[in-house]
């Protein structure tokens, strides 16, 4: 049997190559234009005077993608009162050398922790804005930042799946009390000193050449649980691409090492010939079933919370479009629930699960699809489906970065991006989180784009963050507003799509507000604006907005 293994490893091989050399003459891959872009750009100049300080993780942060492991987008505690919302104006500027924006800022400890689209990442000062350090990760980065504290593994398992820079040391870990955690475009991990900005160990979590980390790595009790997609869908639009290999993946590493210490796939079987396309070229299935964002973890239950995209060649997957839950320990499937099969990629579920307790106690996990279509499902029952809502009515569009929820409702912003035709409106709703009834629906405004009005959209795609009495919303025309949680009224409405003086110096200006969305700490609300994957009004800045700009 060896030699049948070793000429199947050539074969895969010889297949990542091709797909490789395909993604090449596509016009280069991301990854690899960010790689050559990162290494050109000059040191950043605006230093901070004080030295860095050790990072502890505290009550008053938003770390990660969720702000909790429930991702429920909530901050109970943000030192602004929905009162004062209206009187939000410009802290501070931060423009990003030479690229667009990405993921959205994490805040922990007083430092603003952020990347940029082609992967240099930053530690800044939460009040000033002054960088402590910057580091020039090897692809893209499209993650929001986790903030880890490292502690001593229980357990220190060999390099299976696994290849890493280097393995800390108990010293290391008491020089280097936290680690800053994203993924980038070539499908690796990596962990910096969160205080000095250097690299503790870097793994590769999926060496398919297609393969990207677009979610925040989850963390809890040591381990940093990481979801992976993939840019294949872009490539196999191209005739002459065999279309498609790559199985989307949740995998748990350990946070001192960075060793994997279970992957899972979202596909059971490794994809095989299946035929051949219009152009006579080879076709291969099963693939496809991304993870394209942040794994929500249950405590009580000890199972993470992951939803998925769709199958790439057409063959009706069980874990595809799906809320599924895998075991912590040893990232067994535990159950999956495909709450509804849509046409044209309608069933896919690109925003985090929510979990949020009701009043009575009992648990509910919160999901919404591109079609519009919300979810609550059951954690105790398998994923059986609670109640059903349409968040869209009758007009075309869905759900794409997330919802937010606090203790009474979810709030779900709509974009039609995704649908066939293009639909340029949004509206962001509130449901009862215990029914799913509408409790209001406020449509998004339509103001003149400072662009024209070619691409002028007021589609509501950017994830929706809330606090007591207000929730976040940005729209793709570059506007950011906050909503009363009682009735929907528009509390705060500002233009990011504009030019901005900056505190470090570089030319910058706002675009359309996609990806990730606001966060909020002692009463600073943080934005990037320009998120550039998509839109032809890219954005080069970070906004921080505060009662009165103080």
């Amino acid at each position: 049997m060896q030699p049948q293994v070793h000429a199947r490893s050539r074969a895969v091989a010889a297949l990542h190559a091709a797909i490789a050399a395909a993604a090449v003459a596509a016009g280069g891959t991301s990854a690899a234009a960010a790689e050559a872009a990162a290494s050109e750009l000059p040191p950043e100049k605006n230093l901070c005077a004080a030295p860095a300080s050790p990072v502890a993780l505290g009550s008053a942060q938003w770390n990660g993608w969720g702000q909790d492991l429930d991702n429920t987008r909530y901050q109970p505690e943000p030192a602004i009162r929905a009162a004062d919302v209206p009187k939000l104006s410009l802290k501070w500027a931060f423009g990003y050398q030479g690229s667009t924006v990405s993921g959205q800022p994490t805040i922990v400890d007083g430092r603003v922790f952020v990347a940029s689209a082609i992967g240099r990442v930053y530690s800044l000062d939460s009040q000033t804005g002054c960088t402590y350090w910057s580091y020039d990760a090897q692809a893209g980065v499209r993650s929001a930042i986790s903030i880890g504290e490292l502690g001593v593994s229980k357990k220190a398992p060999g390099p299976k799946h696994s290849s890493h820079k280097r393995t800390l040391t108990h010293l290391d870990v008491q020089k280097a009390p936290s680690a800053v955690l994203f993924g980038d475009d070539r499908g690796a991990v990596y962990a910096l000193d969160a205080k000095k900005g250097t690299l503790l160990w870097k793994s590769q979590v999926d060496s398919h050449p297609t393969a990207r980390i677009e979610a925040a790595p989850a963390v809890y009790q040591n381990r940093v649980y990481v979801a992976v997609a993939s840019s294949e869908p872009g490539l196999s639009a191209d005739a002459a691409y065999p279309c498609c290999t790559f199985r989307g993946s949740l995998a748990a590493l350990d946070i001192v090492s960075g060793h994997v210490l279970w992957k899972t796939y979202t596909v059971s079987g490794e994809p095989r010939p299946d035929g051949t396309g219009k152009a006579g070229v080879q076709e291969f299935a099963p693939s496809g079933v991304p993870i394209q964002a942040a794994p929500s973890i249950d405590t009580t239950r000890g199972l993470v919370y992951v939803t998925t995209g769709n199958s790439y060649t057409g063959i009706d997957l069980p874990l595809a479009d799906a809320v599924v839950a895998f075991d912590l320990a040893d990232g067994q499937l535990r159950w999956a629930k495909q709450p509804s099969r849509l046409p044209a990629g309608a069933s896919e579920i690109d925003s985090s699960p929510i979990l949020r307790t009701l009043a009575s106690g009992k648990q509910v996990i919160l999901a919404g699809q591109r079609s519009g279509l919300i979810y609550s499902l059951d954690p105790d029952h398998g994923g059986d489906i609670l109640w059903q809502s349409n968040a869209a009515g009758g007009n075309a569009g869905g759900v794409e970065w997330g919802a937010a929820a606090d203790h009474h409702s979810l709030y779900v912003a709509l974009s039609g991006l995704a649908a066939v035709p293009e639909n340029p409106s949004g509206s962001l709703t509130a449901l009862d989180i215990k029914t799913g009834a509408k409790r209001w629906e406020t449509a998004a405004p339509t103001p003149k784009c400072t662009w024209g009005e070619q691409s002028c959209s007021h589609a509501e795609a950017q994830a929706v963050t809330v606090i007591p009495g207000a929730a976040f919303s940005g729209s793709m025309d570059g506007h950011l507003r906050a909503y009363s949680t009682i009735d929907g009224k528009i509390l705060w409405d500002t233009e990011t799509a504009k030019d901005f003086a900056t505190v470090n110096g570089v030319k910058a200006s706002g675009g359309s507000l996609d990806q990730g969305g606001a966060t909020i700490v002692n009463g600073v609300v943080y934005v990037n604006s320009g998120y550039g994957q998509r839109t032809a009004h890219p954005g080069n800045v970070l906004l921080a907005f505060s009662v009165d700009g103080k």
